[in-house]
């Protein structure tokens, strides 16, 4: 792996501390029991499930998956590294599963369009990531910058619940990861197809929002069939 990419899983480690620390009020600080428990988002009291915790197990292994890889290419364990790469293909779709059983599951709770679409956004574009990673997976300097782009959909859901503007915070990780290109390596290719395709799905879900709800309102009722 390039020398420059040698932070990777410093990278990792920080945005893993940064989501445990986002949802310990609503998850990680009501371990074990899970009562009582208190959404950031409104303040209001929500109920943990099963479909919470198989939804947690996931997202944690998808993020210590994305700090182990780029450690066991630096230490050259190509083997293992090409082990874990096959593993998260079953991984990916079970937390895929696990994002649509945990969007139904706030969605039958409580209709709410704007994170709907949110979740619109969000799941597509870390497909999309993930997805040209693996495609590129035989080109180390894409597939890197690929999985380093997948933290970007997780933002949104995490940082919501400090209050915090997520899309201002994913345009602070995109100016990040130009940045580090300006003074390492200038491989800008990759990140400017992932910003091309971050931009049009940008674009679809706020023409959905914001110019065409009737419409939005029909995708509601055609995934969770509600009047």
């Amino acid at each position: 792996m390039e020398k420059t990419y040698r932070f990777l899983p410093y990278f990792f480690v920080a945005f893993f501390i940064l989501v445990i620390y986002c949802f310990y009020q609503s998850y990680f600080g009501e371990f074990p029991d899970f009562q009582g428990v208190i959404s950031p988002i409104g303040n209001v009291p929500i109920t943990i499930t099963t479909v919470t915790h198989f939804h947690a197990i996931f997202i944690i292994i998808w993020l210590l998956m994305l700090i182990v890889q780029p450690i066991l290419i630096v230490q050259k364990k190509l083997e293992w590294h090409r082990w874990v790469s096959k593993a998260s293909y079953v991984v990916v779709a079970l937390m895929v599963v696990s994002l649509i059983l945990i969007i139904n599951q706030e969605q039958s709770r409580e209709k709410s369009l704007p994170v709907f679409t949110a979740n619109l956004f969000d799941v597509p574009v870390f497909l999309a990531f993930y997805g040209l990673a693996i495609y590129f997976r035989r080109k180390p300097a894409y597939h890197a910058r690929f999985m380093v782009m997948t933290v970007i959909p997780f933002l949104n859901p995490a940082v919501a619940r400090l209050l915090v503007n997520g899309l201002a915070v994913q345009l602070v990780f995109w100016l990040l990861f130009f940045g580090v290109e300006f003074f390492t390596r200038k491989m800008y290719k990759p990140y400017l197809i992932g910003l091309g395709y971050y931009v049009f799905n940008l674009a679809l879900v706020a023409y959905l929002f914001l110019g065409n709800q009737p419409l939005l309102d029909k995708i509601w009722q055609l995934f969770f069939g509600k009047v």
